[in-house]
């Protein structure tokens, strides 16, 4: 008896054959002399099988049994079949029931074929939403301002700061002689 499971419910299923079908695929384009084969060809899925019967008390225990397998197909759900040979991360691709001679009174014969599911790691990182943002406040103006004082000047503020002094008049714009007492000065 064999089984296919996806971890919560566990199907039985009376395997009288199992087939394991692996392919590779070639490239169909001529290949240069002196490069690799193996640079022109890649594998596909591992495709497995089974051909068996369901048991069940009655039909309606094995239609539920065939709904489960139906439900399994169309979702991808990925599975694990213990059998012959054991496979996990499986998915169905195929699932086919025949009755033969009107069939059995509690049995169906049933054929499943399943493929290897490949999963990969990534770097990917969930985004957490932590809700509005509250916008940066204002950067402060840069530079350093003094407030005037008698005799300050230009050239005073050159040799202390080390501005240029044309920049220091486009930044203050008074004129050399008139520099006012008590006002803000741009110097650096």
């Amino acid at each position: 008896m064999s089984t296919l499971s996806d971890g919560k419910k566990t199907i039985s299923i009376f395997a009288e054959s199992e087939e394991e079908k692996i392919e590779n695929v070639v490239a169909q384009y001529p290949i240069q002399s002196g490069n690799l084969v193996t640079d022109h060809t890649h594998q596909s899925a591992i495709v497995w099988t089974i051909d068996g019967k369901i048991y069940g008390k009655n039909h309606t225990e094995i239609n539920s049994i065939w709904k489960q397998l139906m439900d399994w197909e169309y979702a991808g759900t990925q599975l694990t079949w213990r059998g012959a040979v054991t496979r996990h991360s499986v998915a169905l691709t195929n699932i086919t029931k025949t009755y033969d001679d009107g069939g059995f009174r509690n049995a169906v014969k049933v054929s499943i074929e399943f493929k290897e599911i490949r999963l990969v790691s990534t770097s990917f990182v969930k985004v957490k939403h932590v809700g509005p943002v509250k916008p940066a406040s204002p950067p402060k103006p840069p530079g350093v301002y003094v407030t005037v004082r008698p005799g300050n000047t230009y050239w005073g503020w050159w040799r202390q700061y080390g501005t240029p002094i044309q920049t220091l008049r486009n930044w203050n714009h008074w004129p050399d002689r008139r520099i006012p007492v008590g006002a803000r000065a741009r110097v650096k």
